[in-house]
């Protein structure tokens, strides 16, 4: 950690022109344009104010990569590769709701095979509810808020920061181990096993308070094993904690387990759901690992120099 300070302050010192420094500290002055917009929004209202935290943590992201910035690869390269795919990466994001819902009507109209709201409900303590002996306004407003965001955030900020350190091989990586191969692994569960959310089985009020009518009541409840919440949480949380840096390391890493407690917390998961969606998302994120590796080796030099600045490069470098 003492020698990466010193590098840095030893570029820093190297610096001789402004369009230098924006070539080596780009994310530092992208972190300081968030919180400004962030401090201009308090008083001009352009978003809704209590959007403004979605502004500091683009910032925050910014400024922790300070170390991880990947300087080995030629950046007209990386910007080829990097920005069509976060395209097709937002596209799936935008239209994954569509695309679930028609899942969905498809799955209820084929009928239930295996119910497992009985056997589910009839297991001691499979309600999770250790996970609510302490409950208090402001730890259920929070556990709403990590609930209702953690599906697609907990990914896209790992994604943003990866791409702002210029390390393609950890976009795939979020990536793949989120949504875009657990959708395929996950569905044939949901098609075979009919289990809804414990609030709902329950015979209780949505702790949510979504307003759902019957209908979007039976879309919702429904799918609950594995918990997807928590795979998807668990894979970037296994991916997060191998940061370099500490301050997100922990700070990411705490707010991807807080998605995974809120699913026990506020009545949506079961116990062996939360244990199902660990298992599927440390399973991805292997697999992922081990076809990345497997990639790698089919690129040839000439190919691979295309991209990297350096001689003999690995493709994707960490």
């Amino acid at each position: 950690m003492l020698k990466e300070t010193a590098d840095i302050n030893e570029n820093f010192m190297q610096v001789t022109s402004p369009i230098q420094f924006i070539k080596e500290y780009y994310y530092v002055l992208i972190g300081a344009l968030f919180v400004l917009l962030t401090i201009l929004n308090y008083f001009l209202a352009i978003i809704p104010v209590q959007y403004s935290g979605y502004l500091l943590l683009v910032a925050f992201t910014s400024f922790t990569i300070i170390y991880d910035v990947n300087k080995n690869v030629k950046v007209k390269a990386y910007l080829c590769m990097a920005i069509p795919y976060i395209i097709l990466i937002l596209i799936i994001f935008a239209n994954g709701n569509d695309l679930w819902h028609k899942v969905l009507n498809w799955e209820m109209s084929r009928g239930i095979i295996f119910n497992l709201n009985s056997f589910f409900n009839n297991i001691p303590f499979n309600d999770g509810s250790f996970a609510r002996v302490f409950q208090t306004s402001w730890l259920t407003s929070y556990m709403k808020m990590v609930y209702n965001t953690g599906f697609v955030l907990a990914v896209l900020v790992p994604l943003f920061r990866a791409a702002m350190a210029i390390d393609f091989k950890k976009m795939l990586k979020y990536t793949l181990s989120a949504h875009v191969f657990q959708v395929f692994i996950i569905t044939p569960f949901y098609i075979v096993f009919y289990l809804q959310e414990v609030w709902f089985v329950h015979g209780k009020l949505d702790p949510l308070t979504r307003h759902l009518n019957p209908t979007q009541t039976l879309e919702t409840t429904l799918n609950c094993f594995p918990s997807m919440h928590t795979s998807i949480a668990f894979a970037m949380f296994l991916l997060v904690i191998r940061e370099r840096n500490k301050v997100f390391k922990w700070v990411w890493g705490f707010y991807c387990l807080s998605v995974i407690y809120s699913t026990m917390y506020l009545e949506i998961h079961w116990v062996i759901d939360v244990f199902g969606g660990l298992l599927l998302g440390y399973l991805t994120v292997k697999l992922v690992d081990f076809l990345i590796a497997k990639t790698e080796v089919l690129f040839p030099e000439k190919i691979k120099n295309l991209f990297f600045k350096k001689d003999n490069p690995v493709i994707f470098e960490e």
